[in-house]
């Protein structure tokens, strides 16, 4: 599950640990994985904006606090996107932002993928419980009717 309320502060700790990375000379094959936990924070956010981060019941308390807290996420992730592409074409090696961009494009995907399976797949266990309780109230139901008309027949 997706915390909201902190995905604008995991955006801004993992680009800056970058930032830093990249200022202090660090190798590119190290900071990759950072990377990618910043892809993978934007994969996120764009399930929190779609409303799939809930489960079907909770989707149905979704309140104005989260919704800004998404608009908050995406405006920092583009403010750390925007100041990572500068760094690294500053302080980078030629050809780094390419390879960074094809990097979190790549995760992104991976992340979106694990996610939505993850939603879907519980999505289909409250229908399957749903549907269980559902038959065990016909049944009671059923069962009840069933009962009273022998009861009010036998008399």
């Amino acid at each position: 599950m997706i915390e909201v309320l902190a995905l604008a502060s995991a955006v801004s700790t993992v680009a800056g640990s970058i930032s830093s990375g990249i200022k202090a000379g660090k190798d590119v094959g190290s900071l990759m994985p950072q990377f990618g936990k910043l892809a993978q924070l934007e994969a996120d956010i764009h399930l929190a904006e779609k409303g799939r981060h809930k489960g079907p019941l909770g989707r149905l308390t979704s309140s104005e606090e989260e919704g800004f807290a998404i608009a908050q996420a995406k405006i920092k992730h583009k403010e750390a996107q925007d100041q990572l592409r500068s760094i690294c074409m500053l302080y980078g090696p030629p050809g780094m932002w390419d390879m960074v961009v094809a990097e979190q494009a790549a995760a992104r995907a991976r992340q979106k993928k694990a996610l939505e399976a993850a939603a879907a797949r519980r999505d289909q266990i409250f229908w399957y419980i749903s549907i269980g309780i559902g038959v065990v109230f016909f049944l009671t139901g059923t069962s009840g009717m069933i009962w009273g008309l022998n009861w009010w027949v036998n008399r």
